[in-house]
């Protein structure tokens, strides 16, 4: 997860950079042939709002890794991954084709929701188990008194 997590920073802030360059490699990666027209601003800034998010995504995941304070941020993210994954994955229904990128990049969403899922559950569980400890000893601490 937190090498999904850094490639999501370092994509993100590649696309906020050179959106023209990202372009580009995703349809060299796809087979397609090069965009040669030009992007609006308001295309330019949709990538970039996209690399924003993407960035952030990142981030997040990154700070909930090592911190239970953030545990409950990963379920949240999982269902996020997921939306995109089912969002990419349908494009192959829906355009009666087959992409090995699209499939790829929705394999690895999906995959990554699920590890997101059960890292919560884990980091969740510990910090149940964190609460429990705490209660027990504030227990032993009145019945000594």
């Amino acid at each position: 997860l937190a090498v999904i997590a850094v490639i999501n920073i370092g994509g993100g802030v590649w696309m906020l950079v050179d959106p023209q360059g990202v372009i580009s490699w995703v349809l060299e990666v796809q087979g397609s042939g090069a965009y040669e027209g030009e992007l609006s601003l308001a295309s330019l800034g949709e990538l970039r709002a996209v690399s924003g998010l993407i960035t952030m995504l990142g981030v997040v995941i990154l700070r909930a890794l090592w911190s239970l304070e953030f545990a409950a941020w990963l379920q949240p993210l999982a269902w996020c991954f997921l939306g995109i994954s089912l969002a990419r994955l349908s494009s192959l229904l829906l355009e009666g084709g087959f992409s090995p990128y699209t499939f790829g990049m929705g394999l690895i969403e999906a995959t990554t929701a699920w590890l997101l899922g059960i890292h919560s559950q884990r980091q969740l569980l510990a910090l149940e188990e964190e609460d429990d400890e705490e209660y027990d000893d504030e227990e032993d601490e009145e019945d000594s008194e």
